[in-house]
């Protein structure tokens, strides 16, 4: 049991969430995806000088009512740190230096530039250093979201954790170990997008790192949403590669209480000699 527990710590560390990530951010703010571009780098100059950071770059008259945008100005900056990681004072830094590089590379007004850093993991040694070294204002404006008053660059740092489903479902579920109700929350979001045509990076790492309850979720959701999710991981062979485990689990159980090969097959629904195979 240990050493399954370890195995699956092991593939959510190798899970890559950034392009999750990015896609979440445009499903959050797809209201506003006629006024908004998103940049996933930024090449600020002809050598190989970039930053590995995402931009989000908005109409100048047209203010965004969204939570997590109420900050926005021409000019947004976003960094996301993955559920694991912390983020820290040399992190902080490393995107206000971003974003004054930026400002003038590309000739733009310091107050027409904002700073977002998503995290799961609130950072506490960060706000305090924020607070007590450098004499700034960190205000919690809403659930999980926070301004950083008093620095160069406006700047807000999201807990995903601590949002609200009803408001941003796409962020805050973008983890591991998500509860039977957080993902069928995000099913029934992300079917209101089933017309956005192509496959979404956002689903393929929640299911990748929440596949235990995948399939049993899907049972408990309209047959309208459930056709749209299927379709999504039908396509690239996901939801196979997600049946077979699934099959592999409960054959290993049922060889270990002493069913016989001939019964474990019928029970999942796999060729006999495909259970002989796992006895060995």
């Amino acid at each position: 049991m240990d050493k399954d527990i370890s195995q699956d710590n092991s593939k959510q560390d190798k899970i890559y969430w950034h392009d999750a990530f990015y896609a979440a951010l445009q499903l959050e703010l797809y209201d506003y995806k006629d006024v908004l571009t998103f940049e996933e780098e930024h090449q600020l100059s002809k050598e190989a000088l970039k930053m590995d950071v995402l931009i989000i770059k908005k109409t100048a008259d047209v203010e965004i009512g969204k939570n997590i945008g109420r900050i926005f100005r021409n000019n947004n900056i976003f960094e996301y740190k993955s559920e694991k990681d912390n983020l820290s004072i040399w992190d902080y830094n490393k995107v206000t230096g971003y974003a004054m590089i930026y400002s003038a590379f590309e000739e733009i007004p310091i107050e027409d530039i904002t700073i977002s850093f998503v995290v799961t993991p609130k950072p506490i040694k960060l706000f305090d250093h924020l607070v007590n070294d450098r004499g700034f204002e960190v205000e919690e404006v809403s659930n999980g979201i926070y301004y950083v008053k008093g620095d160069t660059f406006k700047a807000q740092i999201i807990e995903s954790k601590r949002l609200t489903a009803e408001e941003n479902v796409f962020l805050k579920n973008l983890r591991s170990s998500l509860t039977k109700m957080d993902m069928q929350e995000v099913f029934e979001a992300f079917s209101q997008y089933g017309s956005l045509g192509k496959e979404n990076p956002y689903l393929d790492r929640v299911l990748d790192a929440n596949q235990s309850i995948f399939e049993e979720v899907i049972s408990m959701t309209s047959v309208a949403v459930r056709n749209i999710i299927l379709k999504q991981f039908e396509k690239d062979g996901t939801l196979d590669s997600i049946r077979e485990d699934k099959a592999k689990e409960t054959a290993l159980k049922m060889l270990r209480k002493g069913y016989a090969p001939a019964e474990v097959a019928d029970n999942v629904e796999m060729p006999i000699e495909w259970v002989q195979s796992l006895k060995k």
